[in-house]
């Protein structure tokens, strides 16, 4: 936990009664500062254009999603007007990360593994992707732009306000063993993607993963719990390994994508099978 992360944690703890207002306050607090730097990475973004900003906006958005989902039954209905500006906000901003994941990170890795394959094809595939992230950063940037990007972000921000007057409300039972239950529910489904495992459903369980581990860090924000720290853990754990997997993915998508690489679509194919049988 960051050090500003944790000093507030104390501070909070001074100020509230029990645990159960401390973590409300919390996921209060974690929804209001996740949509604030969605805002402020993605402006961000278009003065710079830096990878990592952009990634790191995603990882916002991600969390504020994840935590909406999560403490969905103890919140207000939040707005649903212009929900359609932000989805096309977020489709843009995968796009674009795809290619810059793919151009900075994958396609150099694998190419100095395989520097022999598709050599005749790889100058063109670069090219064409380079040329595909400039329309894509164009795209978006157009897009952060929008008056109904702005309306969107500004709806939000007046419904995070409201949440103040919010109070707890967990009928029957603590907000831990309510928390738990959440969590029970959160992992069936992602066991339940698991057979047959295909790129279709290993996509939708490690958006499920992301939706468990920011749950687990918003619980462990206002209180210790050996359990839940170890499950975050492993939660990373494999988010990683699926990662890499969907990377390579995603490029084989990109390479198919141009129809003009046959040889290295191939040789991208045979890597990944490689890849398959060494786990």
């Amino acid at each position: 936990m960051p050090r500003t992360t944790r000093a507030r944690s104390r501070a909070v703890q001074n100020l509230l009664p029990n645990p159960e207002q401390q973590a409300w306050w919390f996921v209060k607090h974690l929804l209001r500062t996740s949509l604030q730097d969605t805002r402020s990475l993605l402006l961000t973004w278009t003065q710079t254009r830096q990878t990592e900003t952009l990634h790191q906006a995603r990882v916002a958005w991600r969390r504020q999603k994840s935590l909406l989902k999560f403490y969905r039954p103890l919140l207000p209905e939040p707005p649903h007007r212009h929900n359609d500006a932000l989805q096309t906000l977020w489709h843009l901003t995968g796009q674009l990360r795809n290619l810059d994941v793919a151009l900075e990170c994958t396609l150099p890795a694998w190419r100095q593994a395989h520097p022999d394959a598709g050599t005749h094809e790889w100058a063109g595939l670069v090219q064409q992707l380079h040329q595909d992230r400039q329309l894509a950063r164009h795209d978006l940037a157009k897009e952060i732009a929008r008056p109904r990007t702005t309306a969107r972000f500004q709806q939000l921000r007046t419904w995070m306000k409201r949440l103040d007057s919010v109070t707890l409300k967990v009928r029957r039972k603590s907000f831990e063993k309510w928390a738990q239950h959440r969590l029970r529910r959160l992992h069936r489904k992602i066991k339940s993607q698991r057979h047959p495992f295909t790129p279709e459903r290993q996509h939708r369980c490690r958006i499920l993963l992301k939706q468990e581990r920011h749950a687990l860090e918003s619980l462990l924000a206002s209180q210790p719990n050996k359990k839940w720290q170890a499950q975050l853990k492993r939660v990373r754990k494999k988010q990683i390994a699926w990662g890499r997997a969907q990377d390579m993915q995603m490029v084989l998508n990109l390479i198919e994508g141009t129809g003009h690489c046959p040889d290295l679509t191939h040789a991208w194919r045979a890597s990944m099978g490689l890849l398959e049988s060494s786990r």
